[in-house]
């Protein structure tokens, strides 16, 4: 059934200043396009479908509550993003599990296409075979990164499995580009000394 308002083809930034003007017909429209992304968000981190469900709900019920504050300075679903993020980490405080935070919120799709140099901020260019995780190596990359500062392992997150920009991340966090930076960089550098010699071990097999 097609949708009977006119928000189809707007914008989301729009939409939000629509929502200002009382029109919650915008927000119907907001809700729809992005409940499944929500949820699918939330779930990557907390691993319990249900709540990721609830997680999503207050996080859109946070949006309206920032309706009249929202300014067209970023792009919607990065402040979407910085919302659910911030709920999800308020869950692993309640659970104290914060600090063991599970590396499956990567996708599970796409696990066997992590690009290695990418990851370990390599310039090298890799040969054709080489370029790509195979299964083995993907388990191993989750091992890895769950040895790492919860900080450090929501940056890579975010940055290399959720394609965000440095920008686009120290909005989601709170934090400077040049700490963001300081992150990542210092995630990958702790990545190359604890998964190097696993990488060549597993190179000399390909």
């Amino acid at each position: 059934m097609a949708k009977p308002k006119l928000y189809l083809d707007v914008p989301d930034e729009e939409l939000m200043l629509e929502l200002q003007q009382g029109r919650d017909e915008a927000f119907n429209e907001i809700v729809s396009r992005y409940k499944d992304y929500s949820v699918r968000f939330c779930y990557r981190f907390v691993r319990d479908f249900e709540l990721a469900e609830d997680i999503s709900q207050e996080g859109f019920i946070r949006l309206y509550k920032f309706r009249y504050k929202y300014k067209i300075t970023a792009k919607f679903i990065t402040l979407l993003s910085k919302i659910l993020m911030n709920l999800c980490l308020d869950e692993f405080r309640k659970r104290k599990s914060y600090t063991t935070l599970e590396i499956d919120a990567m996708p599970e799709t796409g696990m066997d296409k992590i690009n290695v140099h990418n990851l370990l901020g390599d310039d090298k260019s890799p040969d054709p075979e080489q370029e790509y995780f195979n299964k083995e190596l993907g388990e191993k990359i989750k091992q890895t990164l769950n040895t790492l500062s919860p900080r450090y392992r929501t940056v890579l997150i975010l940055r290399l499995f959720h394609g965000y920009s440095y920008k686009e991340i120290a909005e989601i966090m709170g934090a400077s580009l040049n700490e963001v930076k300081i992150w990542i960089h210092r995630a990958r550098n702790q990545m190359k000394d604890k998964f190097s010699n696993h990488l060549k071990t597993v190179q000399k097999k390909w």
